[in-house]
């Protein structure tokens, strides 16, 4: 008689529920798969080798399996002892093998995973460098042929790759920090992304760059105001956060040209409820609570965040501005110090349904209030060419600030099949500001102008977005993919500041006009973009987009009672082509984009802003937006099957540029920031990100950048009879960049982990920043299943400090500030509930099922990888 083939155990046995922990063990399940259709060749006399290579366990051997079966005069003799023994013991150490796997895994999954065609995780998805892989195909696609003995399919669930063809994705869940951190924390330790101390974030020293929330922009990070939403986001929210330096057609330009940032908020996909609670206290009054949850039962998934938090921010720092005015130069110096209390308050609900087996609805909130109260107290010397102070005088600021943030997102996404569906979606955002100020002036010497004892002013910002896209999505054929969309936008602006100089005597507030504002703008925005994906072949696959976009702009001079409007057409071409080879799945990625950049709010508001009693602001409405060219090279790679590598040469060019110049107040040491267009700039540069796992209990990751900046500007000169004149002139910057990171769990239920950043010498515009470097230190203990006690140290050094330095024709300005460096917090949270069912499938039955993509990605099986194209416009 024939030994029949065990069939493997499902996935509903306790003891594999992860079968994903299978990719860690992937040549001894080769080799188990082997010896056990070896071991049915040789239950035979061919031994194995019957000349007809059974020992491949071929179907031409089973026929002549079945072919001694019908004849018992010419049935083999069996070896029944050493065949079970062999066969028993290959079989109970693969399954034992593959169960003590997820047990042994380390709690931690590294910030950047393995691409997917790495041969280290066969599970994952394939991208355009590896083979389809028939792990990731559904039941339903694999068929027994007649005759064979198969064992069971099992259904793996494809990982997210860190590298997209157009994109570099980095898991943040896993993040010691992560815990009652907010969104500006987890992102410095991003790759090749910096956020300095006011939440400002740069990708690659571009300060331009642009942040989206699942693929989209939104008014809670744009403005002024954009980097106090980074940090008092919640980071809890977030699921990965995108790196997108070539953006594609499928993304606007309206909010800039540079780089994106894309925050990929958590989503809702097993079975079952769960949620956590924590709470966190530090030093100087800071503390805070945070709770998230999530239920999905059946067609319904609810999911939440809701926290508050107190945080308190201090400075110190110091200008000094020297002005020329002619044959002499006028000196101001400010020293100031400051301390902000904080209250934030957040709440992020979403809800999603589906309705029936191909249409889902969903609903999203986010919503953030702050309220801040600043103190403030500032020293200021002024001179007018002498040694003896022209004024000197003490100023005390009380600020009292308030801010709404706010996003409500309802889609609709309908799946015609498996390869093709339609995704609608109505986004509208706001970032509402309202700040106050009470100035008192006490004089040690009075200017002979005379003296401002007090004086308040306020100013109220109003920025909000309202979005409707379509995107659609069609598998033309195995080779083709193609995706679309439509996109009708209007965005609204309004600037209201005021000014009034209190008497001392009677109280009374007078408003000074020249210190007055009003201003208001609107947009609206017409776009269509076209992204098909191509897989030549194997190797081979591109990426190419082309985008039409329309702005009209119409704007509100309110103290001048006049308006203007105009408007802007741009078509917006992108490609990427990707080349991968090898079984470690490596690819070479070149990528190209075109973008522009038009002047935000306050560069076109025409008049003069307020400050403080030295620095104003003034924009032009006349400015021409930037345009952008990026060219990228990017070569990613597995080495000593640990080690990936992500080396990136990259280019680009921008012209006119949008800068800030300085001029001086007549019969004043004031100076004005006047918004310009000015020369053009080329960003030569080289990244290198190492991530590796050498070790379960030890991750580490580097990135090395290197960028030469060249800018031109007009500079003027004076000749030798006195006379002023203009020349084209040239800077040049070299900045490096080093970013350090290492996680550590060697010690059972502990997890440790070290950040370090540094940047040098930078040239942003018309104004050059000194270097800057930080060390983070975090420690998260699991106490128990459900509690976790989670400590950071942030800026151990106390080396958090922001000088830059801004050069005119007339005005040489330098600043310094030192926001408090080193702080201790304490973190406790509770985890409840749990999950239940097949965490991999987000609903069954129906389309609905599996992880979707979040971006173009290399060819998987049938030519594209589940999931397909990423979010829309």
């Amino acid at each position: 008689m024939l030994l029949e083939t065990p069939a493997k155990p499902r996935r509903s046995d306790p003891g594999i529920c992860n079968w994903g922990g299978l990719k860690r063990h992937y040549r001894l399940i080769r080799l188990y798969l082997h010896l056990r259709r070896f071991t049915l060749c040789y239950l035979t006399t061919c031994g194995g080798n019957n000349g007809n290579g059974c020992g491949g366990y071929n179907p031409a051997h089973n026929i002549n399996n079945r072919r001694h079966a019908m004849n018992p005069s010419k049935r083999p003799a069996l070896r029944p002892l050493p065949a079970l023994l062999l066969g028993a013991l290959v079989g109970q150490l693969g399954l034992a093998q593959a169960q003590q796997a997820p047990a042994a895994a380390p709690a931690a999954t590294p910030a950047v995973t393995k691409p997917a065609a790495a041969p280290a995780t066969p599970a994952a998805t394939s991208t355009i460098g590896g083979k389809p892989d028939d792990a990731a195909k559904k039941p339903e696609d694999s068929t027994q042929q007649p005759g064979t003995t198969q064992m069971q399919t099992v259904t793996v669930v494809a990982e997210r790759p860190a590298e997209q063809i157009d994109r570099s994705t980095y898991d943040v869940k896993a993040e010691v920090v992560t815990p009652n951190a907010s969104a500006a924390d987890v992102i410095a330790n991003v790759p090749n992304v910096t956020v300095d101390q006011d939440g400002k974030v740069a990708i690659r020293g571009n300060q331009n760059a642009q942040i989206f929330v699942n693929g989209k922009r939104s008014a809670m990070f744009s403005g002024q105001t954009a980097g106090d939403a980074l940090n008092s986001y919640p980071a809890e929210a977030l699921e990965s956060i995108e790196v997108i330096t070539t953006p594609g057609a499928e993304f606007g330009s309206e909010g800039g040209s540079g780089p994106i940032l894309n925050l990929v908020t958590r989503r809702v996909r097993p079975q079952g409820s769960q949620g956590q609670v924590s709470v966190n206290a530090g030093p100087n009054g800071r503390y805070g609570s945070f709770a998230s949850g999530s239920y999905n039962n059946g067609r319904l998934q609810v999911e939440g965040q809701a926290g508050v938090m107190r945080n308190v921010n201090e400075r110190t720092g110091w200008s000094e501005t020297e002005t020329d005015v002619g044959n002499a130069v006028w000196t101001t110096r400010r020293e100031n110090d400051s301390r902000a209390p904080s209250t934030i308050v957040t709440f992020n609900p979403s809800v999603g349904y589906n309705i029936g087996e191909t249409d889902r609805v969903s609903a999203a909130m986010k919503f953030n209030h702050v309220e801040n109260e600043t103190v403030s107290n500032e020293y200021y010397r002024t001179y007018h060419g002498g040694t003896t102070p022209y004024e000197e005088y003490r100023r005390a600021v009380d600020r009292d600030n308030e801010r709404t943030v706010y996003e409500l997102a309802l889609g609709y996404e309908r799946k015609y099949s498996a390869t093709e569906k339609l995704n609608a979606e109505l986004r509208t955002s706001g970032n509402l500001s309202d700040a106050d100020s009470r100035n008192r002036n006490t004089y040690v010497i009075a200017p002979p102008s005379g003296a401002r004892p007090e004086s308040t002013n306020g100013n109220d910002t109003r920025n909000r977005l309202t979005e409707f896209s379509v995107d659609y999505q069609k598998r033309i054929s195995p080779m083709f993919n193609l995706k679309t969309g439509v996109k009708l936008g209007r965005s609204t602006g309004q600037s209201d500041a005021d000014y009034f100089n209190i008497d001392s005597l009677t109280g009374e507030e007078v408003i000074d006009e020249n210190r007055a504002s009003a201003f208001r703008y609107t947009e609206r925005t017409y776009a269509v973009y076209v992204s098909p994906n191509f897989r030549i072949d194997e190797n081979w696959a591109v990426l190419p987009g082309l985008r039409y976009e329309r702005v009209d702009r119409h704007i509100d001079y309110i103290n001048q009672n006049n308006s203007a409007s105009d408007a802007t057409k741009e078509l917006l071409p992108s490609l990427h082509v990707q080349y991968g080879w090898g079984e470690r799945g490596a690819s070479l990625t070149g990528g190209y984009a075109r973008r522009i950049s038009r002047p935000t709010l306050n560069d076109i508001n025409p008049n003069l802003q307020y400050v403080d009693d030295q620095n104003y602001t003034q924009g032009d409405p006349r400015l021409a937006p930037t345009k952008n060219d990026k060219y990228e090279l990017k070569y990613t790679d597995t080495w000593l099957t640990w080690l990936n590598t992500n080396l990136s040469v990259y280019r680009e060019k921008d012209s006119p540029l949008l800068g800030r110049f300085l001029t001086p107040v007549p019969g004043s040491t004031a100076v004005i920031s006047e918004s310009v267009n000015f020369g053009a700039r080329t960003n030569d540069g080289v990244s290198l990100n190492l991530q590796g796992r050498p070790s379960r209990e030890v991750n580490l990751g580097a990135t090395l950048g290197f960028r030469r900046i060249a800018q031109s500007y007009l500079a003027t000169l004076t000749n030798e009879d006195g006379a002023r004149y203009s020349v084209e002139a040239e800077r040049t910057q070299n900045t490096p960049t080093v970013q350090l990171r290492a996680q550590y769990s060697g010690i059972p239920d502990h997890q440790f982990q070290v950040n370090g950043n540094y940047t040098g010498r930078a040239l942003n515009g018309l104004f050059e920043t000194e270097p800057n470097w930080q060390v983070h230190l975090s420690w998260s203990w699991n106490l128990s299943r459900e509690w976790s006690l989670r400590t950071s140290l942030r800026d151990v050094f106390d080396s958090n400090v922001n000088q830059f330095t801004q050069v005119s024709d007339t005005v040489r300005q330098v600043s310094y500030s030192e926001q408090q460096g080193r702080m201790l917090t304490v973190a406790l949270s509770y985890r409840f509930g749990g999950v239940s069912g097949d965490p991999g499938l987000r609903n069954n039955p129906g389309m609905f099922r599996g992880p979707q993509g979040d971006g173009p990605r290399g060819p998987g099986p049938g030519g594209f990888a589940p999931g397909g194209f990423g979010p829309g416009m």
